[in-house]
């Protein structure tokens, strides 16, 4: 089936306020880490925009028939990264190739999204229970090998893209809360034989603060929330925030990057960065409204899911309503592999809204 390409269906809000995202990170990781790290951040969206414009090129249903290919690579890639990646603060989640560093656990989610879309693309729909098998395999497969980097906040992020596409494509509601209670229900299991140490102490310390028998324990949400509160309602000018300059704040580039932005923007600018974020998810939603294409219609279901979980519970663990987890503030927070998977989602998000027509009749037919 062929679908129309049209230049005219180009998302231009959503592009704007992509760029904007962008213009943020330059100056805050600048302001968090150094002046190299932003001149590198430019560079790593200098290569996410190339891909981003590259497969625009692409039909999206096209790409989709090797969902399955992808998906075993990067999940070879997570087994892999186990054996000989390297180890960085205690997780070993990167493929080190000369000065670039890859992290598959960030292309997984990528991978499963197109996966799950192509899977009930291909089944056209969920009848009884067994039938959500094997999807279901297709998460927790990949969410194992991450959490044994560990981490944590990766692997938990494939669960709202799989309850999201599980929801679009019809999936009796009774199913959907019958995985949920067997999820709650295996809370204990994890706790003791997945979770290491150091997570446990974090879990503690958001719930039960004066349970913690370490300070340092709770070290990264303390100086989290000391940032944020002390940026008050205007912030105390780019490069002039105390937790973020003199390093009281860990990872202020990365996880971290919104304390930043809150103690040097102050409440009303990051409110207004939030606000950003409500009209990205609203011109996604739009799109996977407004598709004809089931397939499309999945695959942008699934990109908005991660990016909504991504950033509820980044900020939500900044300002103390989540446990702290190795997430990063999508198209803000430095990184490279997280900022190339970002530009593949959207760049799918594009595909699907400027691909919306199927062509019935000759090019001409449509001028």
């Amino acid at each position: 089936m062929n679908r129309i390409f049209s230049l005219r269906n180009f998302d231009w809000l959503m592009f704007f306020v992509v760029c904007l995202f962008l213009v943020i990170s330059f100056f805050f990781v600048w302001s968090a880490s150094s002046e190299k790290h932003a001149f590198k951040q430019i560079i790593w969206i200098g290569i996410g925009m190339g891909v981003f414009s590259v497969l625009l090129v692409f039909d999206y249903s096209s790409i989709g028939k090797a969902s399955y290919v992808f998906y075993l690579i990067i999940l070879f890639c997570l087994f892999l990264v186990l054996i000989f990646g390297k180890t960085v603060y205690g997780a070993q989640r990167w493929f080190i190739l000369g000065p670039i560093s890859m992290q598959p656990s960030e292309i997984m989610k990528i991978a499963l999204v197109l996966a799950l879309s192509r899977y009930f693309m291909d089944k056209k729909s969920v009848s009884g229970f067994s039938g959500v098998i094997f999807p279901l395999a297709l998460t927790l497969l990949p969410m194992a090998l991450i959490i044994k980097q560990p981490d944590l906040g990766t692997s938990l992020i494939l669960l709202p893209i799989f309850f999201a596409i599980m929801f679009v494509v019809g999936t009796r509601v009774r199913y959907i809360f019958t995985l949920m209670a067997l999820g709650m229900a295996s809370i204990p299991l994890f706790w003791y034989f997945a979770l290491k140490g150091y997570q446990k102490a974090r879990v503690i310390s958001f719930l039960w603060p004066d349970m913690v028998s370490s300070w340092g324990a709770g070290y990264q949400r303390i100086q989290s929330l000391i940032a944020v509160g002390s940026g008050g309602s205007f912030g105390s000018g780019w490069g002039n925030g105390i937790q973020s300059q003199l390093n009281f704040l860990p990872q202020g580039h990365t996880d971290f990057i919104f304390s930043v932005i809150a103690e040097e923007w102050g409440f009303y600018r990051s409110c207004a960065i939030l606000c950003l974020y409500v009209v990205f998810l609203a011109c996604s939603i739009g799109i996977a409204v407004n598709t004809r294409d089931s397939y499309g219609r999945l695959i942008v279901t699934g990109f908005t899911a991660m990016f909504a979980s991504q950033i509820l519970v980044n900020v939500a663990m900044t300002i103390g309503l989540a446990p702290i987890t190795g997430l990063t503030l999508p198209f803000i927070s430095y990184g490279g592999s997280s900022l190339i998977s970002s530009f593949i989602a959207l760049s799918f998000m594009f595909n699907v809204r400027m691909r919306s027509r199927v062509a019935l009749a000759r090019d001409e037919f449509y001028e």
